[in-house]
């Protein structure tokens, strides 16, 4: 949308909104049948110049309305198992009618590939692309912001522990404690997840003789603040631009939200985070074996990594692989983008 403000972008195939909320410009509506009058209706209604459709999964009536309308049809991202439904396994010549339906068909490996083929799609009106891969987003921060935070800590090495929710405070200041017997000068930027945990961070941390500073006061952390308390979470962006490690809070306990890690990823954080993460564990596990994240049980465990991953090399290290897992899939989102660019500037001087 942002190379074609003028163009409006419809999202359907689920009734969950996903993430960017409804002032994100981007339409949104769910498709409740595949009857044949509700898919006519359904795209007389949106007149569609261009349709994206993602994996398989296709509902026959919905793709042939679309391309019966003139509209550019392009598949991404097929996938071997994305056209295994009973219905097509009944009437195997269900798939090979709606493949021939697109104009552009990219599948996702070598075995989705071969089985596009094995359905009819011809070789040669076949691309190969890497798999689409969901990818994290930097966060605003102040330029000015950044660089007198970054002057103030002077070098210092620092860690974040991002999204941290009440019950893991304790374990966090724990782990702090443990990291600063081996890295005497290391700076805890803990985040809170709510506001109103910020009392009970201050004394839990003054109870382990930790010196803390909120940020909420206006002041920098001087030489002598081990720890200094946020508690603003629209400000995460600075925070993960000035701290090389970051734990995500969220991962300790089953109560509680897990934090995407990719936008921790996005800003070149190397990642640490509990057991605990059933909303992106994807996510977590893609990281974790790629090398851009460490996994920890507890306060001691906690406390090793960090002091470990801190030091700039590791954590360097770290934060590539972490990239890496980003942009696995960007080349095949630039081929999209590209192809329906074309298509857009086609239709533009059909219409001048």
């Amino acid at each position: 949308m942002a190379l074609r403000p003028e163009c409006a972008v419809l999202l359907t195939g689920t009734p969950v909104a996903p993430p960017g909320g409804p002032d994100d410009g981007i339409l949104r509506q769910h498709i409740d049948s595949d009857h044949p009058e509700v898919a006519d209706a359904f795209i007389a209604h949106w007149k569609p110049d261009i349709v994206v459709w993602t994996w398989g999964g296709m509902r026959p009536n919905i793709v042939l309305a679309a391309k019966a309308s003139g509209a550019h049809m392009i598949l991404v991202d097929a996938a071997q198992d994305g056209f295994d439904r009973r219905r097509n396994r009944w009437l195997p010549e269900v798939p090979r009618r709606l493949l021939a339906q697109f104009d552009v068909v990219m599948a996702r490996s070598q075995p989705a590939f071969a089985r596009l083929v094995q359905l009819g799609r011809p070789i040669t009106e076949i691309e190969l692309a890497s798999p689409l891969r969901p990818f994290g987003h930097t966060l605003p921060a102040h330029d000015s912001d950044v660089a007198e935070v970054t002057e103030a800590l002077r070098g210092r090495p620092t860690w974040l522990a991002a999204h941290v929710h009440a019950d893991e405070v304790a374990t966090v200041l724990a782990a702090h404690r443990q990291a600063l017997k081996v890295a005497h000068r290391l700076l805890l930027i803990l985040l809170v997840s709510d506001p109103e945990t910020v009392p009970r961070v201050t004394n839990v941390a003054a109870s382990r003789g930790l010196n803390a500073t909120l940020w909420s006061d206006g002041t920098f952390p001087d030489d002598h603040a081990q720890v200094l308390v946020a508690d603003a979470v629209d400000e995460l962006g600075l925070w993960l631009r000035v701290s090389p490690v970051a734990f995500l809070g969220g991962s300790l306990g089953p109560e509680t939200e897990d934090t995407d890690p990719y936008t921790a990823a996005a800003h070149g954080t190397a990642i640490v985070y509990g057991p605990y993460v059933p909303t992106h564990s994807d996510a977590y596990k893609r990281l974790l074996t790629a090398g851009g994240a460490r996994i920890i049980n507890d306060a001691s465990s906690l406390g090793l990594a960090v002091s470990q991953m801190v030091a700039p090399d590791r954590a360097a290290q770290m934060a590539m692989a972490g990239w890496d897992v980003l942009t696995e899939g960007a080349h095949s989102l630039d081929r999209i983008v590209s192809r329906i660019q074309n298509q857009l500037d086609r239709i533009a001087k059909e219409h001048a």
